[in-house]
């Protein structure tokens, strides 16, 4: 397996929230983990590795070029340790990432690194890869590795994967704060949107990098499009204030990367 390098995405901004929720995490389920305690029940978070590939569009590339990929990706033999493939296409004047993403999420890192030798010594992954090369061309020599988190209400949860907007966050530790503080954030946060969301489903997920980055913790934001999206930014302005503050004494935040997404594999049953 490749040693794990950041991912460099040069952001520059400041939590932009919206009405977010998690629903990845109901694919596969890894062990769950207590976060936080407060007075009333311990807020719970299944826990994920995820690793991004960079990806070019190629001569080739069209919608439908990029569907039938897919379509034929999904006939693979893939790791049953996979639970959700995701890509990314930046949204041209609000992100300063000229790249697509392609994102893996599996149960843990060893299932990562025993996917990636399956994969690579299994000849029709190869051949698939090299057939769709000029459509979308991803970088699988250099691999951005987190361990994330994705702490949603049942409620609100995002269920439709087949097409999200998605919001990046890079995120730094203010002087003294810790994941410690993000943690209890992210419990409050929680409980806010079950009483001030949107009603819209929506999935947030917290990212944190393994080896070095420029960053200390990513924010990412998913909805099921781009209305939703400034719907909810609208509503976090105007009843977030409070919690809003909280967020920024722990952290230091760049201004999102805006991406529109689409599945491209989820486990079945999911």
């Amino acid at each position: 397996m490749n040693s794990y390098k950041k991912l460099f995405l040069p952001l520059i901004l400041v939590f932009g929230f919206a009405g977010c929720a998690d629903n990845k995490n109901e694919m596969v389920q890894p062990e769950k983990e207590n976060v936080v305690e407060d007075s009333t029940e311990i807020a719970q978070t299944d826990r994920f590795f995820n690793e991004f590939l960079s990806c070019t569009t190629g001569s080739d590339y069209s919608e439908e070029n990029l569907k039938t990929m897919i379509t034929e990706f999904n006939a693979l033999a893939l790791s049953d340790q996979i639970a959700w493939i995701g890509g990314y296409a930046p949204v041209e004047g609000k992100n300063q990432n000229a790249n697509w993403w392609w994102e893996i999420q599996w149960t843990s890192q060893q299932a990562a690194e025993a996917g990636w030798a399956e994969w690579r010594s299994d000849e029709a992954g190869q051949a698939w890869s090299e057939k769709f090369t000029g459509v979308l061309d991803c970088d699988d020599s250099e691999i951005f590795a987190y361990t994330t988190q994705f702490p949603a209400p049942d409620t609100i949860a995002l269920e439709d994967w087949d097409s999200f907007a998605a919001g990046e966050i890079a995120c730094t530790f203010n002087e003294g704060k810790s994941k410690a503080d993000l943690d209890a954030n992210v419990a409050e946060f929680a409980q806010w949107l079950e009483t001030n969301g949107t009603g819209t489903r929506f999935a947030y997920g917290i990212y944190m990098p393994v080896g070095d980055d420029p960053s200390d913790f990513y924010w990412f934001n998913w909805h099921p499009d781009f209305e939703a999206m400034a719907a909810g930014n609208a509503n976090w302005e105007s009843t977030g204030t409070e919690l809003a503050a909280k967020l920024a004494d722990t952290a230091t935040c760049a201004e999102p990367n805006i991406y529109s997404g689409a599945e491209y594999y989820a486990v079945e049953g999911s």
